[in-house]
């Protein structure tokens, strides 16, 4: 399915004691406000795809607000740009959709950056887009052009075989550093790899605009230094992950990983509050987790009627919806930071649930 992007016209829901842990949070903590996105404070707020099918429903959560129900196969909650692929949950979903990098940099002349092994390294269509977008605006700062995608995409076979390697060459039964075939994001086309022409990549310099602008492209970088003992990978200053916009400003201004943002996620289902997101253009989004429906092939997935959204599956057990609210924050009703208190204790609330 990947992510989907329409303005429609026409459960076991995970409550972990984290849901009322973040309300506290929300309305005492820090007074109304929760957790920061690019330096700026989110106000939470009450609740007021191929194999997608054409039938909806319609129904008012309050008066004035207006969702659909759509049909969407349970299948897709292995798709889409939000899946969180790691050692312990495996790449289930569909490796359609991936298109050569080199290809696409062809279509839009771009020279901004380079390709190990040109057409071989593919990608996900619209992570191929941010990349070039990004590397475009990169080279525009920086007017270097020395940054080559080393890998994207690989096979069960091409993993398993760089698994094995490494055992080999390390002498040992386990790897930090390559993950067993079907638990790695490069099956996705959502992860890729950087080096340099002549050095490896570290992210540090001038490379560094990468990690500050990374978010605004959709980006993150996957395997943070201080993060190890939640993604059970070492730091990794060279993989970047597509997770699309708001979910990219959010964990980066949050500073957490990919594991504690779907974690997070589970405290605002659609029946509660929502996740309000202003990314680096001050642009609001709402964000709320919903659980496929077990009891069925099928789940009946309630999206805004009149706003655009997107929808991801988590890889795991639900969706979650992505919402354009179209209105934009207020400069004069933001704060330059995240109350430090505010921050740890959250830190603290999602590393509970995490173990």
């Amino acid at each position: 399915m990947g992510d989907k992007k329409k303005k429609k016209s026409n459960g076991i829901a995970r409550f972990f004691d984290v849901i009322f842990s973040l309300a506290l949070l929300a309305g005492i903590g820090c007074g109304g406000y929760y957790i920061a996105t690019h330096g700026t404070a989110v106000e939470q707020k009450i609740n007021y795809t191929d194999n997608i099918t054409e039938e909806s429903t319609e129904e008012t959560t309050e008066p004035g607000t207006i969702y659909d129900s759509i049909e969407i196969s349970n299948q897709e909650i292995y798709n889409g740009s939000l899946i969180l692929v790691n050692g312990d949950y495996a790449f289930q979903g569909s490796e359609e959709n991936l298109v050569s990098l080199y290809q696409v940099m062809l279509e839009k002349d771009c020279h901004s950056f380079g390709g190990a092994n040109s057409a071989e390294v593919k990608v996900q269509q619209e992570y191929a887009e941010k990349l070039i977008a990004m590397f475009d605006a990169f080279y525009n700062a920086t007017y270097d052009n020395n940054v080559i995608v080393q890998s994207g995409y690989r096979s069960a076979e091409r993993q398993q075989e760089l698994y094995d390697a490494d055992l080999e060459k390390n002498n040992r039964d386990y790897s930090d550093t390559v993950a067993k075939a079907g638990y790695s994001e490069h099956q996705t086309g959502w992860g890729i790899d950087l080096t340099l022409y002549q050095a490896e990549y570290d992210g540090t310099g001038i490379y560094n605009w990468i990690n500050e602008h990374c978010a605004e492209y959709g980006i993150i970088l996957r395997y943070p230094e201080d993060k190890t003992s939640v993604t059970n990978i070492r730091f990794e200053p060279w993989h970047y992950r597509y997770v699309g916009k708001p979910h990219s400003s959010y964990i980066s201004a949050s500073g957490f990983c990919l594991e504690e943002y779907i974690t997070l996620l589970y405290g605002y289902p659609y029946e509660g509050e929502h996740l309000l997101i202003t990314d680096e253009q001050n642009e609001v989004y709402e964000v709320y987790y919903y659980p496929a429906d077990t009891s069925a092939d099928t789940t009946m997935l309630p999206v805004p009627a009149d706003k655009e959204y997107t929808v991801s599956g988590n890889n795991i057990d639900g969706f979650v919806v992505a919402v354009d609210t179209g209105e934009t924050a207020a400069s004069s009703e933001q704060t330059d930071e995240i109350p430090e208190d505010v921050q740890n204790e959250t830190e603290e609330i999602v590393q509970e649930v995490t173990e």
